[in-house]
């Protein structure tokens, strides 16, 4: 697996902001009005995927660097 870089986790916390806003926008569309309180909900279940991912990827080795010759 592919190791997420700083830079790119930075971008895709970064990106989630505007997705999160965006949600509650898009359920107002479909007649659902949700309170701020789920905009922030949604947030930190988003961040803390993308930290999850982060770190599983820092911890477990590359399967290149493993192959030896």
């Amino acid at each position: 697996m592919r190791q997420l870089s700083p830079g790119l986790f930075l971008v895709l916390v970064a990106f989630t902001i505007p997705l999160a806003v965006e949600f509650r926008t898009v359920a107002g569309f479909f007649g659902f009005d949700l309170p701020f309180i789920s905009m922030i909900l949604f947030e930190v279940v988003l961040l803390a995927i993308l930290t999850g991912v982060y770190v599983l990827g820092r911890l477990t080795p590359d399967e290149d660097t493993a192959t030896t010759s």
